[in-house]
This record gives C-alpha cells, structure tokens and sequence, in this order.
C-alpha cells in the first residue's frame, strides 16, 4: 500500500507558524504486535534526529542530554535548541514534545519560541496518525524580512529543508510500522 505524507502550514498575522505533517496508516497495516506506547515514542525521537543526521551530512551536529536537544551549526553555532521533553504515552497517543527556546533561526526578543511535537495517535476510524508538528514558531527569517518577505523567504529555505526532513522521517518511519 502506498502512503502519502500531507503537509500543511500556515502564518499567523504576526508571522508564527503552524506546520503539519502527517501520514495516515489503516490499522490493517500495522505489524501485528504494534504498540502505542513510551518505546514508539522514544524510537520516533531517535529515529527524528537520525533522520536530521543523515540528510544534513556535516552540517548539523545534534546535541541530546538533559536539558533538551541543540542543533549546531558548523564552527559550533547553536542553530535551535529545545528545552527538556515532555512525554505522553498512554492507549491513544505516544508524543514527545519541546518547547523551543533559543538558537539563531529563533526571532529575536520573543517571550515563547512555539513547540515541536513527534508523536503517534488513533484516529476515530482506527488508523494511525503519525505526525510532526510546529506550533507558534517565529522564524528569524520574518525579523529580517518582515511577515510578507519572511514568509517568501521561508517557503523557499527552512520550509523546504523542513518539508523533506518531515516525509523522510514519517515514510521511514511507516516502513518500521507496517506488516
């Protein structure tokens, strides 16, 4: 069966974005011994920052401890960092979310940074919703821009890298999924 990621984001008046990406998986599909649970939820992080890795070669250092996860930029430049991970796990959800806190790509002079959601969760119809999710998220970009040159910009830079980051990890992720 073939699945198709969606995608779909949107600017505020202000310029915060709200992004989704998601990809349904009919129940039918899952292996056998699926579970939602705290482990699908960890192995999404992994497999998140694996696939952050691997597209982005060199360029993207990712540090994980603590305190939460920072993406370096060459010569040691803190792209983004997320403060610690909130957890849910239980029958209808597996999520780990962040808040994002500070690295260049954040404005400048902005009291909340949005959040960061990887997570799994039972749609009404039984199937699987896996997703990544940006929610309030003021880019750097819209500072220097402005919203309308900022947006333009956007869509046309991180947009783009975040896209594809996005349907690489939610279609690697489906291939671990299914039967």
């Amino acid at each position: 069966m073939a699945l198709k990621v969606e995608h779909k984001y949107r600017f505020d008046a202000v310029g915060k974005l709200d992004s989704d990406d998601w990809l349904v998986i009919p129940r039918e599909e899952l292996r056998k011994d699926f579970l939602l649970d705290a482990a699908l939820a960890d192995r999404m992080v992994q497999r998140y920052f694996e696939t952050i890795k691997r597209s982005s070669g060199p360029a993207i250092n990712i540090i994980s401890d603590a305190q939460g996860v920072r993406y370096l930029a060459p010569l040691g430049k803190t792209m983004i960092v997320f403060s610690e991970p909130e957890r849910i796990a239980d029958a209808q959800r597996a999520e780990t979310n962040w808040q994002i806190v500070g690295g260049f790509l954040l404005a400048h002079g902005v009291s909340y940074g949005g959040r960061f959601y990887l997570g799994a969760e039972w749609l009404p119809d039984g199937a699987l919703k896996s997703y990544v999710t940006l929610r309030r998220y003021p880019s750097r970009l819209i500072s220097w821009f402005g919203i309308n040159g900022g947006i333009a910009v956007y869509q046309r830079t991180q947009g783009i890298f975040h896209k594809w980051i996005s349907e690489t990890f939610l279609n690697d992720a489906a291939k671990q999924l299914l039967r």
